[in-house]
Order: structure tokens, then sequence, then C-alpha cells
């Protein structure tokens, strides 16, 4: 019996170890993701947040979603591409309440702090209609974020 709850609280120690390091671990990842942001506080977000559910327009549509940040948005916003569907990066679910396999988010940044963010769904399926794409995720970010 003595065995048996040394066996328990052992147990029940390296679960609470093992969770506060894996709290540490997300902590430093999210820190990553901010680090550039703090060279220009002002500096408004695209987030890309993507899982490993499957999605076969998924990789295509995050392509176009580069391709207009780099012909539209390159020095207006931050930009970051995230598997959410990792452990390490799971904060972000919560945070941005992510659900989808593609999702954008773009986080208003006013005088170094968040004001709010706005999400954009659904690109994965606006992909066989390029000129669509392009106009509707433009517009979408023009209208939340403004072009800075």
């Amino acid at each position: 019996m003595k065995y048996f709850a040394f066996i328990l609280g052992l147990f029940a120690i390296c679960t609470i170890a093992i969770a506060q390091e894996n709290k540490m671990l997300q902590t430093e990842v999210e820190e990553q993701y901010f680090q550039n942001e703090n060279q220009n506080p002002d500096k408004s977000i695209i987030y890309v947040f993507f899982n490993n559910e499957p999605c076969p327009n998924c990789p295509q549509a995050i392509e176009m979603i580069e391709d207009v940040y780099n012909q539209n948005y390159l020095n207006n916003y931050a930009f970051y591409l995230i598997n959410y569907g990792e452990d390490s990066n799971s904060g972000f679910i919560e945070e941005y309440a992510l659900s989808n396999p593609l999702e954008v988010v773009m986080v208003d940044i006013q005088n170094g702090d968040e004001i709010g963010y706005q999400k954009i769904e659904g690109l994965q399926d606006m992909t066989p209609n390029p000129t669509g794409f392009n106009e509707y995720f433009t517009t979408k970010v023009d209208g939340y974020l403004g072009n800075e």
C-alpha cells in the first residue's frame, strides 16, 4: 500500500512538472512570434492559421494569401504562418477561437496595444477564382486594418 501511494504521488508530481513545462514551452513559442513586433509595436498583424486536418485547397490558398500579402501589405503589417494544430501553438486556438482548417486573423495594433481582431474564413473555398479571392482578401484587410 505504501508503494502504491508513493507511485501515485510520484505520478502526480511528474504530471504537474510536465504541464508546467508545456506551458513554459507554449509561452516561449508565442514570445518568438511576438518578438519581431517589439521592433515596431504599432504594426498590425496578419496571422494565417492552419492545422493538420485534411484540406486539399489549403496549400493553394496559403500560397495565394502570401502572394496578395507580398504585393499589397509587405511593409504595412507583420505576417505569420502558424500551424495551430501543433501542441506548442495551441494557445492561439482559445485566443482567436480557431476551429477551421484555414483561418486568417487580422489583429489591429495601435500604440503597442491589441485593439481587437477580425477573422477571414473560407478562403480555401475561393481558390478556383483567383481574381475574386484577391479582391475578397484585400477588401477584408483594407476594411478592417486600413492600408496603413
